[in-house]
């Protein structure tokens, strides 16, 4: 009889035990998803170039640039023969200090000018590119922002190259285009010391012009061959549908590419101006076959070119380098068909939690042979 209520308490406690395990586990929302893929939902394909110079400083007049001090006891000079040269001598104090190198220049934004830009900084010195424009009223905008990519970057002793869409710039600042007729009218390099930070740093600008992209369609299922330096996608739009961005759940995209030996680059899935979702970091110096992911957890950057308006874009940006062959092979995106709940769920006590994982896998399980081998033990007795 005694055997019979251990076995019965054995099967309590294991029941007891497993039911806690669905009720901790809790239940996950389920959802259906929208897939947006092949190459039926591809609306077009166009690759960009940056081959149509409409400025370029020399670099050859140190005159056309003025300096600017945070403080009146730093010290400075400059010089431009091909390379335009910034040599600051900074002592150390207490606050932060800054040397400041501009120009004034005058291109429209209705060209959709970029700014191309090629310069190194010594290292441990942070120094930052800040541009600034003009409505055609005479109001002057901002075309940086502290938040920005450009700003406060630690030199790394090595030749950077940036790539930068001008009316981007501005939009992401104030929020809306600028005013037609609105013009770029100064540039501007800097260097930075933090508190405390002393010696002599240099800030060399090797290249600075301004281009115009174009862009060239392709069909995206055969190879195209050509110095490029970002690829758009544009596909079919799911707005009609009654998708919303933070229903994006994730998307992939494999292809063949091939590149510059400096070649780096990274996807993006666009809606309009709104990154919506990012891939890693890749590269490319011989032809390779690659599937890149993206989703709105890996989102770090903006791409440099402005791409449309009011459509979806799977975008491949160089960061370094350009393409020299492309050719979709897929892609796949992914939406979730309702928003993720926003509903908190209850708490739960870590401590408890602890316990009962103590419980469930130590305690009970040495309960369990305690009172098998009992059982048994039992068993055995009253046979003989």
């Amino acid at each position: 009889m005694r055997s019979r209520n251990l076995y019965a308490l054995l099967v309590i406690a294991i029941v007891v035990m497993a039911s806690m395990v669905v009720i901790l586990r809790g239940k996950s929302q389920q959802t259906t998803v929208l897939n947006v893929s092949n190459l039926n939902s591809l609306e077009s394909a166009n690759y960009v170039r940056l081959n149509n110079t409409t400025w370029q400083d020399p670099l050859t007049n140190a005159s056309q640039w003025h300096v600017g001090y945070s403080q009146q006891n730093m010290t400075s000079r400059i010089s431009a023969n091909g390379v335009l040269k910034l040599n600051a001598t900074i002592a150390s104090e207490s606050y932060p200090q800054a040397v400041s190198l501009y120009r004034s220049v005058n291109f429209s934004l209705a060209q959709n000018p970029v700014l191309v830009v090629s310069l190194e900084a010594s290292v441990g010195i942070h120094y930052g590119i800040r541009i600034a424009g003009q409505e055609s009223s005479g109001i002057p905008f901002q075309a940086w922002s502290e938040s920005s990519y450009l700003q406060h970057r630690r030199g790394l002793g090595r030749t950077e190259n940036f790539t930068i869409s001008t009316i981007l710039e501005a939009y992401r600042v104030n929020g809306i285009f600028s005013a037609t007729g609105s013009s770029i009218t100064s540039l501007l390099f800097y260097i930075e010391a933090t508190p405390g930070q002393t010696g002599q740093f240099v800030l060399n600008v090797y290249g600075l012009k301004v281009v115009t992209p174009n862009q060239y369609p392709f069909n995206a299922a055969n190879q195209v061959q050509d110095t490029i330096d970002e690829i758009t996608l544009t596909l079919n739009s799911t707005n009609n549908l009654g998708y919303t961005d933070n229903q994006f759940a994730q998307g992939y995209i494999d292809y063949y590419v091939r590149g510059t030996p400096d070649l780096d680059y990274t996807v993006y899935f666009m809606h309009a101006l709104t990154v919506v979702g990012q891939g890693f970091e890749y590269s490319a110096r011989s032809l390779t076959y690659n599937i890149a992911t993206f989703s709105a957890s890996k989102i770090t950057s903006y791409p440099p070119l402005l791409t449309g308006n009011n459509t979806f874009l799977i975008v491949l940006s160089a960061i370094r380098g350009s393409f020299l062959s492309f050719q979709l092979g897929s892609f796949s995106v992914r939406y979730l068909s309702q928003a993720p709940s926003s509903t908190v769920p209850t708490e739960i006590d870590p401590s408890i939690i602890l316990a009962y994982y103590l419980v469930f896998l130590f305690v009970t399980p040495v309960a369990v042979v305690l009172l098998v081998s009992r059982l048994f033990s039992n068993e055995t007795n009253q046979a003989s």
